[in-house]
């Protein structure tokens, strides 16, 4: 008689790995055929690329520059050396992505500028969509609510005057679709590992997903992981040792930012930012209490109901929600995003995107929920069609909201009065851009 004793290592890294792919599964089923699939990815795409340049916010930003995309990465992409550029900080952080996109924009006539940002950006978010949809499919077995999810990534309202189309705050929708990525297990290997690397040197907090991406190296296919964590930790080495200039030097008030995060999230995710003005304080606290009950609610019956990976996803979105509006919040702490402000969440207003998403991918988890109870089934399919209708109605009147397009100078004018500082013997072009007050100068031989 032979007896065999297993390599206790061995053994404890099968139970690890065991573990770990219950928390982190495959697709369930067999895949859709290729074809079908490709052919429906590509249409989605077309799609929402379509919407966010055209819809009128976006169709806006085509001629108006936003921000850093101007007043850092265009211009140091024209006057600097790329290599440079690529590795440095701003704002206390690497750039990657906003940086390398300017890079073929620089090469672009100058008028293209800002179409050339737009449409980049757009792209990148639509993928954010994409891998949002292809990544739940392992946690979220409903369709049309994988769907909705991502399609939440496209027409998001909170804080949607600031992110539309433009390179310096695509950061948060990164952040988002990382943490999806880390999730996404056959996820094509190449494309997705480059993807999370170049998003871990974009944003600042991409380190909170670390968690994720330990977890992911005790299980096949180690890429996409391995990369994001060699992208975030080159990230939070330059973070440790990087100037940053504060907004301001108010001192944080941990009051203000629990009651600033509670507007920003549950209320700004049903609502959109530009509403919240409408119903707070007028209405008093009910509207809050209201969202705060629509979010909490879908939360705990997907971590009752849900199976292990499903009260991971429910978890990990609840905690990442809470826990980037308090860090954005804390980090650029200022008077003026305190919510007795008469504009309440309109300042700073980005800081409410990816902790949205996250709360919306948690509340899915429970809106994915099958009870076995025939009344409680019923109430999840009510759930669903309330929280659908209220967030239809909040994307609607975004879209109808005049206040989100851009009216300043349009960039195609603001490149012509810069020649022609230049044609009256000046020795640099001004170049004024959104949000107003902006503006850039660069040399006469550059224009």
């Amino acid at each position: 008689m032979t007896v065999t004793t297993e390599d206790p290592k061995a053994g404890g890294a099968r139970r690890l790995g065991a573990f770990a792919g219950s928390l982190l599964p495959l697709p369930a089923g067999p895949p859709a055929p290729r074809g079908r699939t490709a052919t429906g990815y590509v249409l989605a795409f077309l799609g929402a690329l379509g919407f966010l340049l055209l819809f009128p916010a976006g169709r806006a930003r085509l001629d108006h520059l936003w921000a850093e995309d101007g007043a850092r990465f265009l211009v140091d992409a024209v006057t600097r050396p790329a290599w440079s550029n690529l590795v440095e900080p701003y704002g206390g952080y690497l750039h990657a992505l906003p940086r390398l996109v300017a890079e073929p924009v620089a090469l672009l006539p100058l008028e293209w500028a800002a179409a050339g940002f737009a449409v980049s950006a757009a792209v990148l978010r639509v993928a954010v969509a994409l891998i949002t949809f292809a990544a739940s499919g392992a946690y979220l077995r409903w369709v049309p609510l994988r769907f909705a999810l991502a399609a939440l990534v496209v027409v998001l309202p909170a804080g949607n005057s600031e992110p539309v189309n433009n390179m310096t705050n695509l950061h948060w929708f990164l952040l988002y679709g990382m943490f999806w990525a880390l999730l996404w297990r056959n996820a094509p290997r190449v494309p997705v590992a480059l993807f999370v690397f170049l998003a871990a040197l974009s944003s600042p907090l991409g380190l909170l997903l670390a968690p994720v991406a330990l977890l992911r190296l005790a299980l096949p296919r180690k890429e996409v992981p391995i990369a994001f964590l060699v992208g975030a930790l080159a990230q939070g080495v330059v973070m440790l040792f990087a100037e940053r200039t504060p907004y301001s030097h108010d001192a944080v008030d941990p009051v203000q930012v629990a009651l600033a995060s509670v507007l920003r999230v549950p209320v700004v995710a049903f609502t959109g930012s530009e509403q919240v003005a409408r119903i707070y304080p007028g209405q008093g606290n009910l509207p809050v209490l209201a969202a705060l009950v629509a979010a909490a609610v879908p939360i705990a019956a997907g971590l009752w109901w849900g199976d292990r990976a499903g009260r991971l996803v429910a978890s990990l979105g609840a905690a990442f929600s809470a826990i980037v509006i308090v860090v954005s919040l804390s980090a650029n702490w200022a008077a003026v995003l305190q919510v007795q402000q008469p504009d309440v969440v309109m300042a700073g207003q980005r800081y409410s995107i990816a902790p949205c998403l996250f709360l919306f991918t948690a509340m899915a988890v429970g809106l994915a929920a099958v009870p076995a109870r025939r009344w409680l089934f019923l109430a999840v399919v009510a759930a669903r069609s309330v929280i659908a209708f209220v967030v239809l109605v909040s994307v609607s009147q975004h879209l109808r909201d005049p206040e989100v397009v851009l009216t300043g100078v349009p960039w195609g004018d603001s490149v012509a009065r810069a020649r022609a500082q230049c044609a009256g013997g000046g020795p640099v072009g001004r170049l004024d851009h959104e949000p107003a007050t902006w503006f850039f100068e660069l040399p006469c031989r550059y224009l």
